[in-house]
C-alpha cells in the first residue's frame, strides 16, 4: 500500500500527542488515493513533495531536539511511494543529527529497485556494507559462547556445521538451537531432528524470503538428485539465463553448493513442504528429463518411485530396465521395488504376469518361502495364457524346486501343448528338459525330445550355458560323460556369470562333476558359486549351492563339513520343508550322521514323514538310500533293502542307473550278507563293479570291498580288497577308503601277516580320524560289518514257515509291506493294485494269521519277497 514503510518510520513520533495528527494527515492524504487511482504523474510528484517536505520538517525538529535513528528492514519489500520518500530524507540527512539503516537482501537485478540503488549510491555521505556469511572461526565462537560444545572439539564440529550451513547466520542459528535441543555435545544430530527441528524452519524461512525464481530453483534441486542449470530450466519451466543469475543468490544464502543442496537435511526440508501432488508431478518430469537425455534408467526410476502417484506408460519399460540394472549391481531388493512399481503402472495383462513372474524369480534368490504366497496368481496367469512359455517354464522350476509336483505337473502339460517361438521353445524348452532329466526324470517325458536334440539340425545354439547343459544332459542319459563333457562342465561353472538364466546348466553341470566322481574339481567350483551368490546376496542359490557342496563333501569322506553345509542348506527352509534342495541336504545329514555314528541325530531325520512327491525326485533317490544306511545301522535290516530296492526301481524306471549316482545293489548285497546269503551278495557287488570299474574308481572300490567279504579264501579276499584300497586311493574318499583297509588289516590278521595288519590299522584309523567319525563311528568301523560267508543273522523263527504257507503270494507281498510299516496307499502304489485290494489282503491276512493289528503280524514277514 502507498506509503505504508513510511507511516511505520514515524510511527515512534506519531506516539507523541504533538505529531500524532500531523503524521496522520501526510500519510493518509489524498496522495495515497491518487497513487492508487492512477492520477496523472505531475499531480502526484506535487503532492509528493508537499509530503516529504512536511515530512522532513517533523524530522529535522526532532533531530534539533535529539539523534534520531531510522532503521528499514527487508527494504526490497517496501512500497514505490515510500522508496521515494526514504530517497528525500536521505539526501538531507547529512545536514542533521539523524542517521538511515536500510538493509536489503541481495537478489536478482530485476528484483530490486534501480530507483533506490541509482539515488542513493551516488550519495557521498552513503555508506554500503555487504554482510558475508560467517566464517567458521565465526561459528565456533557461537558455538563456545552457547556452550554447545567443549573447547578442544569446538573447532571440529564448527568446520561441520559451516559446511552444512555455508555459514547463513539463519542457518547457523536454528542448527545450533537443535544441537542444544538434542543434547549434543561435540557432534551432529541425526538428519530428520534437522528436519523437523529449527534448522528445517531456517531453510523454508530462507526459501520465503527469496524471490520466487530462487524459491522454484532450490525445490527443484532438491527433486534432482544431479542438478544442472540446463535441467533446473527444462523442469521448472525457467530460462537457463535465469537460474545462472540466481546461482550467487542460492551460494550466498548456504543452500547450494554447486547447485546440489549442502547437506542431505536441507533437501529433505525443502522436500517436506511439497504437496504429494507437486512432488509427483515434478519427479514424474524429472525421470522423463532423464530418460530423454539417455542416462541410465536407474536414475530415471529413482524418480519414478519417488513420484507416489499414477505413472504414465512410458514409466514401465524404464522401471523393468532399472530392475535388470539394480539386480546386475547385487541390489535385489531395489529391483523388486521397481518391478512391483510396474506392475502397479501396466494396463496390460500379459506384461503385469511376465513382471510378476520376474519378480518372484528375484524374491526366490533371497526367501525360498516367501514366493509360495505368489504361486495362486502364477498359477492363474497359466491358466488365463497370460503367462509367456519362457515364464512357464521358469515357473515349472520354481513349483518342482518346492516339491509342488501335481501342480508342476500340469504347467508342465500346459507348456507342452502351447505353440512357443522356435529359438524360446529350443533354448528354454531344451534347457528344462534337461534338468528334468537330472533332477525329475518321468516328468521330461512331457516335453518333446525334440528340444534337446533340436541340436543335430543346427537349430539350438551353438554355444552358451544352455547349449553345453543340453549336450551333458545327453551324454548323461547315454552314459558317455566323456572327458569333452567334463571338460565343457568344467568351462562352464568358471566362465558364466551366476543370473536368473543360467542356474539351471549351472547346477547341471555340477552335478555331472559330482556324478562323475570330479570331486576336486567340483568341489572348488562349487566354493566359488557359493561366494558369488554370497556377494549377490542370494539366500536361495546360496542354499542349493550348499546341498551340492555337502554332497561332495560326504564323497569325500568329509563328514563334519558335509553336515555343515547340509544344514546351511536347510538353514532357509522351514523345519518341514521337502524341496529339492531340502531332499539332497536332509539325505546328506542323514547318511553322514549315519556314518559318524550320529544316529539319534540320523533319527530326528528320519522321523519327518517323506512326502511321496519327493520319490519323483533325485533327490528322494539320495534320501531312500541314506535312510537305508540308517536302517542297516538300526539293525532293521529288512527296512533298508525295501529302501535300496525302491532306489533301483526308480533309477532303472528313468534309464539314471548309473553307477555315479547311487550304488543301491550295494546296499541289497550288504542286507544279504547280513543274512548270511553270500551267492546274491556276490552276484550284486559283481554287477555293481561291472558297471563302475572303468568310470568310477571310487564305486567301484566300494564293490570290490563287499566282493571280498562273498568269498572264503583269504587270499582272494586279500587281493579284492588290495584292489579296492588302489582304486580308492585314486579318490578322495576317506570314509570308504577307511572301511577297506580297515578289512584289509582283518584278512590280514586271518592270515597270520600281523606287521601288515597293523599298519593297516593305522592307516585305517588315521583316515577315521580325518573323517570326525568320533567315537562311536570308529568303533563301528573297527567291528566287522557282516558276519563270515555262510552264516545268517537272522533266520525265520520254527513253527513260522507252515503258518505263513497259509497265506497267498499276493497276501504274503501285502503283509510284508505292511509288516515294514508301510501304508496301504504306498503298498497300492507298490504292487500297482488298488487300495481297496489291499485292504481285501491284509483282512484275509489278520484272519488267517489270528492277529487284529499290524504290529501284531510276524517278524518274518519282513524277510519275504515283495517282487512280483
Amino acid at each position: 500500500m502507498p506509503f505504508e514503510t513510511l507511516a511505520q518510520v514515524f510511527q515512534q513520533l506519531a506516539r507523541s500527542p504533538h505529531h500524532r495528527d500531523e503524521v496522520n494527515r501526510l500519510v493518509s492524504s489524498e496522495v495515497a488515493a491518487m497513487v492508487i487511482a492512477g492520477a496523472p504523474a505531475h499531480d502526484i510528484e506535487r503532492e509528493y513533495a508537499r509530503v516529504f517536505h512536511d515530512l522532513w520538517r517533523m524530522l529535522s525538529r526532532e533531530t534539533a531536539q535529539r539523534p534520531v535513528v531510522i532503521v528499514v528492514d527487508d527494504v526490497h519489500h517496501a512500497d514505490e511511494s515510500s522508496l521515494r520518500g526514504l530517497l528525500y530524507l536521505a539526501r538531507r540527512v547529512k545536514f542533521a543529527n539523524c542517521l538511515i539503516v536500510i538493509s536489503e537482501q541481495v537478489g536478482l537485478p530485476h528484483s530490486q529497485h534501480p530507483l533506490l540503488h541509482a539515488e542513493l549510491f551516488n550519495q557521498l555521505h552513503c555508506r554500503r556494507i555487504r554482510l558475508g556469511p560467517l566464517t567458521p572461526a565465526g561459528v565456533r565462537d557461537l558455538l563456545v559462547s552457547r556452550g554447545l560444545a567443549p573447547e578442544d572439539v569446538a573447532s571440529d564440529l564448527a568446520t561441520q556445521c559451516h559446511a552444512l550451513t555455508g555459514g547463513n547466520p539463519l542457518l547457523v542459528t536454528g542448527l545450533l538451537d537443535d544441537l542444544a535441543a538434542a543434547g549434543a555435545s561435540g557432534a551432529l544430530p541425526a538428519v530428520q531432528q534437522f528436519v523437523n527441528g529449527a534448522f528445517g524452519e531456517a531453510v523454508i524461512s530462507c526459501m520465503h524470503r527469496s524471490v520466487p525464481e530462487v524459491q522454484r530453483i532450490v525445490t527443484g534441486a532438491a527433486i534432482l538428485k544431479m542438478p544442472t542449470p540446463e535441467r533446473l530450466a527444462a523442469l521448472l519451466g525457467l530460462d537457463e539465463g535465469t537460474v545462472q543469475r540466481c546461482e550467487p543468490t542460492l551460494a550466498g544464502a548456504g543452500l547450494t553448493s554447486d547447485w546440489c543442496q549442502r547437506h542431505p537435511a536441507i533437501r529433505e526440508a525443502v522436500l517436506a513442504q511439497l504437496s504429494p501432488r507437486e512432488s509427483g508431478r515434478l519427479h514424474i518430469r524429472a525421470a522423463e528429463l532423464l530418460r530423454d537425455e539417455g542416462m541410465p534408467s536407474e536414475l530415471s526410476a529413482d524418480h519414478l518411485l519417488d513420484a507416489g502417484v499414477p505413472l504414465p506408460g512410458w514409466a514401465v519399460p524404464v522401471l523393468r530396465s532399472a530392475a535388470e540394472d539394480a539386480l546386475a549391481d547385487g541390489r535385489p531388493k531395489d529391483a523388486v521395488r521397481c518391478l512391483e512399481l510396474a506392475r502397479e503402472t501396466t494396463t496390460d495383462a500379459a506384461e503385469h504376469a511376465a513382471i510378476l513372474a520376474r519378480v518372484t524369480l528375484i524374491e526366490w534368490r533371497e526367501n525360498r518361502l516367501l514366493v509360495e504366497r505368489r504361486f495362486p496368481l502364477l498359477l492363474e496367469a497359466v491358466d488365463a495364457g497370460q503367462l509367456g512359455w519362457a515364464d512357464t517354464a521358469a515357473l515349472v522350476y520354481l513349483l518342482l524346486a518346492h516339491g509342488r509336483v501335481g501342480e508342476g505337473e500340469r504347467v508342465l502339460e500346459r507348456l507342452a501343448g502351447r505353440a512357443a517361438p522356435a529359438a524360446v521353445a529350443e533354448t528354454c524348452g531344451g534347457l528344462l528338459r534337461a534338468w528334468l532329466v537330472v533332477t525329475y526324470p518321468r516328468l521330461a517325458a512331457h516335453l518333446p525330445a525334440a528340444l534337446v536334440d533340436g541340436a543335430a539340425t543346427g537349430a539350438m545354439p551353438q554355444q552358451g550355458p544352455a547349449r553345453a547343459a543340453i549336450e551333458i544332459c545327453a551324454a548323461v542319459q547315454q552314459g558317455e560323460l566323456d572327458e569333452r563333457c567334463l571338460h565343457h562342465a568344467e568351462h562352464l561353472l568358471e566362465s558364466c556369470d551366476l543370473e536368473d538364466a543360467t542356474l539351471a546348466p549351472t547346477v547341471i553341470a555340477l552335478a555331472a562333476l559330482i556324478y562323475a566322481d570330479r570331486l576336486d574339481v567340483a568341489a572348488r567350483c562349487c566354493d566359488d558359486l557359493m561366494h558369488r551368490a554370497a556377494v549377490r546376496g542370494a539366500v536361495t542359490w546360496q542354499a542349493a549351492f550348499a546341498a551340492y557342496r555337502a554332497e561332495i563333501a560326504l564323497r569325500q569322506g568329509d563328514l563334519a563339513l558335509a553336515m555343515q553345509h547340509a544344514q546351511q542348506a536347510l538353514s532357509s527352509s522351514d523345519a518341514d520343508g521337502w524341496g529339492v534342495i531340502d531332499g539332497w541336504a536332509k539325505s546328506v545329514l542323514l547318511l553322514a550322521a549315519t556314518e559318524s555314528g550320529r544316529l539319534d541325530r540320523a533319527g530326528s531325520v528320519v522321523l519327518q514323514r517323506l512326502p511321496e512327491a519327493m520319490l519323483e525326485s533325485r533327490a528322494g533317490v539320495h534320501y531312500l538310500y541314506a535312510r537305508g544306511r540308517y536302517f542297516l545301522a538300526r539293525g532293521r535290516v529288512h527296512m533298508a533293502l525295501d529302501d535300496f530296492r525302491v532306489c533301483g526301481e526308480l533309477l532303472t524306471e528313468w534309464k539314471l542307473d548309473l553307477p555315479g549316482f547311487v550304488p543301491w545293489r550295494l546296499g541289497v548285497a550288504e542286507v544279504h550278507l547280513r543274512a548270511g546269503e553270500t551267492e546274491q551278495a556276490r552276484q550284486l557287488a559283481q554287477a555293481q563293479l561291472d558297471l563302475a570299474r572303468d568310470v568310477n574308481p571310487r564305486v567301484a572300490g566300494m564293490a570290490l570291498r563287499l566282493l571280498a567279504a562273498t568269498v572264503s579264501r583269504h587270499t582272494d579276499r586279500i587281493r579284492l580288497l588290495e584292489e579296492a584300497d588302489v582304486a580308492l586311493s585314486a579318490t578322495r574318499d576317506l570314509l570308504h577308503h577307511a572301511k577297506v583297509v580297515m578289512d584289509l588289516s582283518r584278512a590280514y590278521t586271518r592270515a597270520d601277516a600281523l606287521d601288515a595288519a597293523r599298519l593297516a590299522e593305522t592307516r585305517a584309523r588315521d583316515m577315521a580320524r580325518q573323517c570326525e567319525l568320533g567315537d562311536r563311528g570308529t568303533a563301528a568301523l573297527a567291528e566287522p560289518p557282516w558276519p563270515a560267508p555262510g552264516t545268517a543273522r537272522e533266520r525265520v523263527a520254527p513253527g513260522e514257515t507252515t503258518i505263513l504257507e497259509d497265506l497267498s503270494e499276493s497276501e504274503r507281498r501285502v503283509a510284508a509291506l505292511a509288516a515294514q510299516g508301510h501304508t496301504n496307499r504306498q503298498i497300492a502304489r507298490r504292487l500297482f493294485i488298488t487300495v481297496s485290494t489291499v485292504e481285501q489282503h491284509l483282512t484275509s491276512t489278520y484272519r488267517k494269521l489270528k492277529v487284529s493289528r499290524r504290529a501284531d503280524l510276524p517278524g518274518s514277514l519282513t524277510l519275504v519277497s515283495v517282487e512280483g
